[in-house]
């Protein structure tokens, strides 16, 4: 299919000699695949426009004004592979030529989005999805700093706000799964629940710093063996407690940090990741109570609560995918997308997960096969149709 010949040639743009991708949005690279998908676009019959931020935006006109939005991004992490993000933006594309080719009217007007700066790495996570909802209001100094390096100013942001959200039925979103479960179960299509809430903490344990050497163990107060006893409890709990929870301690900081002291203080980190706040609360409310008053604090660092999918559009995606003699199956979303910020205006969004050989993403070996890869192109038609086919009272009654 085009599908595979569009990626390859998208993968050309800003490929570096050891391997992987390097695509940052506002970089020469970047707006050099920005022409190369509008090409892309125009060709598959769709108007295009670059916002003010940087988004793409493709649009088919439709019988009426409502509107369905199809898409992901086209930036990069650094020494990305090059299925992440772009295969949904271009399977997408695919979508509106292969309506074009076969003559297929549809009710709804379709706008197919490659979301700018989706992995920060030049300004801000998420900008361009959260300018066009209107999210980006409150912007960091820092954000805002590194956006004038790039000729993207306040007024910019605001202008890229989509006025007409209302008239938006439903959200499709097309991504490779990275977390490897469908790869490792053989399932041809994930089903997106959720993208999972996040709840980040720094815990500092106290205890005395003394002599490597000449304090005996029975009158230890060793910091480092409080935090390590925690990170095993921690991990232990998590898998009791929810099976779809993660828990993970990134770093750790020992002090003094010097091979003959006994650390008299520990601070390391702690991210917790579910669909049920609940889970999460019990694994902080543990840490909270683990220790001896005094001997223990935790900041919470970040918080994103958990962003459920609209039922419409996941029984849209499991209807394409049962027509088509897919397998599938429900799964949620470790990982952020553009689709958790769009889902704070937009009442119905959907994503359609689809293998990742190994679960491997954000590296050079990223790969997804091209049967895979066509399999979800062509679920997002089917989803797309479904939800063409409802009535604009069904999405506000939903």
């Amino acid at each position: 299919m085009r599908v595979n010949f569009h990626m390859e040639e998208l993968g050309k743009i800003g490929a570096v000699p050891e391997g992987g991708v390097n695509r940052f949005t506002y970089s020469k690279e970047y707006y050099e695949s920005v022409e190369l998908l509008r090409h892309f676009m125009e060709d598959a019959g769709l108007e295009t426009e670059v916002d003010p931020v940087g988004n793409v935006i493709g649009t088919r006109r439709g019988a009426t004004d409502r509107i369905i939005l199809l898409g992901s991004h086209i930036d990069s992490v650094p020494n990305a592979g090059i299925f992440d993000g772009c295969l949904g933006v271009l399977s997408a594309v695919e979508t509106m030529k292969t309506l074009a080719e076969n003559g297929t009217e549809l009710q709804h007007t379709v706008k197919v989005v490659a979301w700018a700066e989706e992995e920060g790495n030049t300004v801000v996570g998420l900008l361009g999805s959260g300018a066009f909802v209107g999210l980006m209001d409150d912007l960091t100094d820092i954000a805002r700093s590194r956006m004038e390096q790039f000729g993207i100013t306040p007024e910019h942001v605001r202008a890229a706000y989509f006025h007409d959200l209302d008239k938006i039925d439903a959200s499709l979103e097309l991504h490779i799964e990275q977390g490897g479960i469908l790869d490792r179960e053989h399932v041809q299509i994930g089903v997106v629940n959720g993208i999972v809430g996040i709840q980040r903490y720094t815990v500092t344990i106290q205890g005395t710093k003394n002599h490597a050497g000449t304090t005996p163990m029975y009158l230890r107060d060793d910091a480092m063996v409080k935090a390590a006893n925690l990170i095993v409890e921690l991990d232990k709990l998590a898998r009791e407690t929810d099976r779809d929870m993660v828990c993970t301690v990134g770093w750790l900081n020992a002090e003094p940090g010097v091979v003959n002291v006994i650390p008299g203080k520990v601070e390391l980190s702690v991210e917790v990741r579910s669909m049920n706040p609940a889970s999460m609360d019990r694994l902080r409310e543990y840490i909270q109570s683990r220790f001896p008053e005094g001997t223990c604090t935790l900041k919470r660092t970040f918080c994103q609560e958990p962003v459920p999918m609209s039922p419409v559009c996941k029984d849209a995606i499991s209807k394409a995918a049962e027509e088509l003699g897919l397998s599938q199956r429900a799964l949620n979303s470790g990982a952020g997308h553009d689709t958790m910020i769009l889902a704070e205006r937009i009442s119905h969004c959907g994503m359609i997960f689809v293998p990742s050989v190994g679960g491997v993403s954000h590296c050079p070996q990223e790969w997804t096969e091209w049967e895979d890869a066509n399999n979800g192109a062509s679920v997002l038609l089917g989803a797309l149709l479904e939800l063409d086919k409802k009535d604009p009272k069904e999405f506000q009654q939903s």
